[in-house]
């Protein structure tokens, strides 16, 4: 894991107040039935982020916008060590929101946030948001799994459409995969594998393909020519079409997770009333369209298209994505993936 990257956007006229409400807005916290009233107006917000840095700054950079008067920190790490982090400086964590982890994270973490009902709540689709009311996280984009093929070495007919076809002695060392002990995107691919097919249909797989130590490498792999095909991130693989990459997308017709990361409050955190207003803005159509625009990616409302070249998500075969159960059985279905590699 890098270091931490710290980025800071100052204030641009600390004098202005509070773009939305005035002056002097009364923001609340709730404990229990107990509603804790802090009127002073809010200048400081601390995001830690697990999404990538240019969206992270492109989302600053417009809640700065709407409230220059707030002084935003953004610190920038992988998700799991955002989560150690949180869960060390515990009872009184110095972040305010978390952004762009999974949902899976959230609900393993639960405790750890603050239930928060937008303004914008009822635009949200339940299925992309956390059931509880108020919800502790909203979903921002929704990082489908595809397959990446390369066109320049394999011809359409031969294109695989299923999981199974993961499994075809055909493919031998011809499919690069991510590591799944390392990769939580490429656990959530062999969690699939397994829901819908068993151990069977999941060792061939491992032992049809080959391993890359990072979840990066698979798609660029595939664009220059080293493997025909890898599983990854549907953003990914648009952004090789969109260079005029040679390769192209195949959505499995036996459904791929409907899997998405969201964003939430940091309980106990020290700007809470910026991180309301924060909230507010990431479930506005602005905050959705950077996260689409800025990586081609796919978010959770209905009103933006597929990113890039990709096709609408109701042109795409969901399957539920057990995130419980998937992390219930992480430990033991990775190490007996790992087994059967060759």
């Amino acid at each position: 894991m890098g270091r931490n990257k710290l980025i800071i956007y100052e204030a641009n006229n600390p004098s202005l107040c509070c773009a939305a409400c005035g002056p002097f807005r009364s923001f609340f916290l709730t404990k229990g039935q107990r509603q804790v009233s802090f009127s002073a107006p809010p200048t400081a917000l601390i995001i830690w982020s697990a999404a990538a840095e240019d969206e992270a700054s492109a989302l600053s950079q417009a809640f700065n916008v709407r409230y220059p008067e707030i002084r935003v920190n953004v610190i920038r790490a992988g998700s799991g060590e955002l989560l150690t982090r949180l869960n060390v400086e515990q009872p009184r964590p110095q972040g305010d929101i978390l952004l762009g982890i999974a949902k899976e994270a959230f609900d393993g973490n639960y405790d750890l946030f603050r239930p928060y009902r937008s303004v914008n709540h009822n635009v949200i689709p339940d299925a992309v948001k956390d059931k509880s009311n108020p919800p502790r996280y909203y979903g921002s984009t929704m990082p489908l799994q595809a397959f990446i093929v390369n066109t320049g070495l394999l011809p359409p007919d031969q294109y695989p459409q299923t999981w199974r076809d993961l499994a075809d002695p055909k493919f031998r060392r011809k499919i690069i995969l991510a590591n799944p002990a390392i990769s939580g995107s490429a656990y959530a691919q062999i969690y699939m594998i397994w829901k819908l097919y068993g151990d069977s249909v999941l060792r061939a797989v491992a032992e049809n393909a080959v391993f890359a130590a990072s979840s990066t490498a698979v798609p660029g792999s595939v664009a220059r020519g080293e493997y025909e095909i890898g599983v990854t991130g549907e953003s990914n693989i648009a952004d090789h079409i969109l260079r005029g990459d040679p390769v192209t997308y195949v959505y499995p017709r036996d459904g791929t997770g409907a899997r998405y990361d969201a964003t939430g409050i940091i309980n106990n955190g020290p700007n809470p009333g910026a991180a309301e207003l924060f909230m507010d803005f990431m479930t506005t159509r602005e905050a959705y369209s950077i996260l689409h625009d800025t990586h081609s990616r796919r978010v959770v409302i209905p009103e933006l298209p597929g990113p890039g070249p990709l096709p609408a998500l109701g042109d795409i075969t969901l399957i539920d994505y057990d995130a419980e159960e998937a992390a219930n059985i992480r430990d033991d279905l990775v190490a007996r993936f790992s087994d059967w590699i060759r």
